[in-house]
């Protein structure tokens, strides 16, 4: 764009001796005015956008009928502000002008007598301009680097003298506010002003959300889509220009504001509630709970809740309690809150309560290990060892017993003579325990005590160790030599007999060479008898072509050393820092179907029924949690209860099941009666034995300790129930998919952990079976990382 056209063509202003001041868009060709001249204002000042000069020569005047008036050029000109000296080229003429910015040019005398001579009304004036002249235009720009100066082409402007008529000025007459809903997509005004020739235009437009439509663009459009009233801009404004022609009178500008309208369209973004979140159980129906409160950037909005859980009620936005609580029940609940606006949006939040514990159940289902009793033993003998459960006390329990004469309570839970019994008392002695949490007393719960004149238990098999040359334990190799076994039974008749093993024995001894005897599990049965009474054991023996190198198992349990810290007898590792524990009197030793832990992997489970051809009974384990595989020996006489207590790898889930597995029958539900048990407890120490927490009844949720009750030869006993001074135990923590029957055979699984049914279509069975396959598949690899 050349020099002059930057300056001349953007603004151009007139005026009479600064009485007036004229607006020109030299953008048009003609433009009209109400512009009076006079005799006393005949100078038109002329105000460009960069500095000009003027030549004075040929400007052409017309009457209102377009017949030119004999005219002259200007009489003078003269620069208003101050003058700068550029260089001027025109035709064959280089030199420097002074130039100005502002220019009044007057009428030359002859001009002013021709313009009176035609009426005094409307003229038009011409400026300059000749395409093929050497001087071309009324204004000349400056040059630059010596080129032609630029030049403004010719215009058209139509003035008055002195009786043309002076319209009214031009208004706006529609209002200039109007609203608008947010986020509407169109909202339209309507614009009039005096004249109704006016046409309009936009001047200023910050938002951008304005447009113009319509005749004479007289349809205000205000496009709301991107506004919001919650946002902080809640209203925008536009200006409009309305014009009929040159001149202020023909020229105004209104600002038109828009307000938004708040409308109900925002949803609920949250809901708080004031107050506690334990509950104490036995808190009365109807309590208050805490005032609910919602977020929403609308003003002035409506709100209800309503409770997705039916023991609480809310009024008036108070949160109530419409049940009443017990801990033994559940020691924490939920509810989802919904609120609904005004406009019906929604929004939910899940609020957690505690149900805090006050002690209001007496102690339960108390367990004496042993009712049997010699006769003349001394006092202070003890009889047997008192448990029992209580759900909602952390205080050591006490027992006492109502017959003081014959036996006392020791050590707090030791059931003992208090003299030297005899059967002149009679066979047997009827006593009653109570048990207290020292705010709560038990029902007193009868046990009757056989006095007998010898034991009349079957003798216990308790122990058995096994060598074979250096190598200790029930792991052995073909090539390995001569394997011996030894058991510890005490006195009686001694039968071994094998079905993989020709030899037999009738001594605390059996011995064989495993050479011709096919790899894998063994085993060896042990028969004692004394008197009327025997007692059997079956011996598994994990059998491998060579002994690995370097492995040593000092205690024989059948861990390698390197797998355990320590060689206790009564502890067996179970998983990473974990450990099951027995009685200080008992051995524990891993289950044969594992390796080096009392932890059990769902691969070696099957890895096992597998390389012995058993049957396959362990679908439902798709189900189960961590499994666990031990025995139990050493127990003080057979059909004796003993107790285990399982640092467990993972926190016991909700809704959870114990299960418990037979090689024989597979996987059902672990029976709780008055010889077996299960309690639980969350221990922050990871030290299961200690008493930095309580035991509860059944399994908790969270609970990382698991303490089980278990009866030689009961029904979870899984040596198939032999009662031998010996306790073998599988048992899952599971959690159930699929309710079904307590069934142990081997299409279906027992109770809560059952997701296996057979009469389900055999689509369902495949689609399931993939599933399943899918999940152990996961797990197996997840508790394989873990055991590395």
């Amino acid at each position: 764009m050349n020099t002059f056209n930057r300056f001349i063509v953007s603004s151009f202003c007139l005026l009479v001796l600064s009485a007036q001041t004229l607006a020109l868009d030299f953008t048009q060709a003609t433009k009209d005015t109400t512009y009076i001249l006079s005799d006393t204002q005949h100078t038109i000042r002329v105000r460009v956008d960069n500095y000009a000069v003027v030549i004075n020569k040929n400007n052409l005047f017309f009457d209102e009928n377009n017949n030119q008036i004999d005219s002259r050029d200007f009489d003078n000109k003269s620069g208003v502000d101050t003058s700068t000296s550029l260089p001027f080229n025109v035709g064959n003429y280089k030199s420097t002008e002074v130039s100005h910015k502002i220019w009044d040019l007057t009428l030359h005398p002859i001009t002013i007598t021709a313009i009176k001579e035609q009426g005094g009304k409307r003229f038009t004036i011409k400026t300059y301009y000749r395409s093929t002249g050497t001087v071309r235009s009324l204004f000349y720009g400056a040059s630059i680097n010596d080129a032609p100066s630029p030049f403004m082409p010719q215009r058209t402007i139509n003035l008055c003298w002195e009786s043309c008529p002076v319209s009214a000025t031009l208004t706006i007459t529609s209002i200039n506010t109007f609203p608008a809903n947010e986020k509407a997509a169109s909202t339209t005004h309507t614009l009039t002003a005096n004249d109704p020739a006016a046409t309009f235009s936009i001047t200023e437009d910050t938002s951008s959300f304005f447009s113009l439509s319509g005749t004479r663009n007289n349809t205000l459009t205000f496009n709301g889509t991107n506004t919001d009233y919650e946002s902080t801009t809640k209203s925008y404004t536009v200006k409009v220009k309305a014009t009929t022609g040159d001149g202020n009178d023909k020229n105004t500008i209104q600002t038109i504001t828009v307000t938004l309208n708040d409308l109900n369209d925002e949803t609920p973004t949250a809901i708080t509630l004031t107050g506690d979140r334990t509950i104490a159980e036995n808190t009365s129906t109807g309590a208050e709970l805490g005032t609910l409160s919602t977020t929403d950037a609308d003003a002035n909005d409506t709100f209800t809740y309503t409770s997705s859980n039916a023991k609480f009620t809310i009024d008036n936005d108070k949160l109530k309690l419409n049940a009443t609580l017990d801990y033994e029940n559940a020691n924490s609940l939920n509810t989802t809150i919904t609120v609904t606006d005004g406009n019906n949006h929604t929004f939910d939040k899940i609020f957690n309560f505690t149900v805090g514990n006050i002690d209001d159940t007496a102690p339960t289902n108390i367990l004496l290990s042993n009712v049997n009793l010699i006769k003349d033993q001394p006092a202070n003998t003890l009889v047997g060892t008192l448990s029992a459960s209580d759900v909602d006390t952390n205080t050591p329990l006490t027992f006492t017993v109502n017959d003081t004469t014959n036996f006392k309570i020791v050590n707090g839970n030791e059931l003992r003579t208090n003299k030297s019994i005899t059967t002149a008392l009679g066979n047997t002695i009827n006593i009653n325990i109570t048990a207290s949490d020292n705010t709560n007393d038990s029902a007193p719960q009868p046990f009757t005590i056989a006095i007998t004149t010898t034991y009349i238990a079957a003798p216990v098999i308790s122990q058995f160790s096994v060598t074979q040359g250096e190598n200790k334990g029930p792991l052995i190799s073909k090539d390995g030599g001569e394997v011996t076994v030894r058991a510890s039974a005490g006195t009686g008749t001694y039968t071994w007999s094998s079905a993989d093993f020709s030899n037999t024995s009738t001594s605390k001894t059996f011995v064989f060479n495993p050479q011709s005897a096919n790899i894998g599990t063994r085993t060896i049965t042990l028969k004692v008898t004394a008197g009327d009474f025997s007692s059997e054991r079956v011996l598994k023996l994990k059998l491998v072509d060579t002994y690995p190198n370097g492995r040593i198992d000092t205690n024989g349990n059948g861990i390698s050393d390197s797998k355990e810290s320590g060689n206790s007898d009564n502890e067996l590792p179970a998983g990473t820092n974990k450990k099951i524990t027995s009685p200080g009197s008992t051995r524990i030793l891993p289950g044969i179907m594992g390796e080096d832990s009392g932890q059990l992997t769902l691969d070696q489970l099957k890895q096992y029924r597998v390389a012995n051809h058993l049957s396959d009974y362990t679908k439902d384990t798709l189900a189960t949690g961590d499994i666990y595989d031990y025995i139990v020996e050493g127990l003080r006489a057979t059909g004796d209860s003993t107790q285990v207590i399982i640092q467990l790898a993972t926190p016991i889930p909700a809704n959870a099941v114990l299960r418990q597995y037979s090689l024989a029958t597979g996987w059902r539900n672990f029976v709780v009666d008055n010889n077996n048990s299960i309690q639980s407890k969350t221990n922050t120490s990871n030290i299961c034995t200690s008493t930095d927490s309580t035991w509860q009844t059944g399994l908790i949720t969270g609970a990382t300790c698991l303490k089980l009750t278990l009866k030689d030869g009961g029904e979870n006993d899984a040596d198939d129930n032999h009662a031998n001074g010996v306790v073998e135990s599988t048992i899952s923590i599971a959690t159930p998919v699929v309710g079904g029957n307590d069934d142990s055979s081997s299409n279906s699984s027992s109770g809560g952990g059952c997701v296996y049914n057979p009469s389900a279509p055999a689509r369902f069975d495949t689609v399931f079976i993939l599933l399943m396959t899918l999940s152990a598949y996961y797990l197996i690899r997840r508790r394989r990382r873990f055991s590395h």
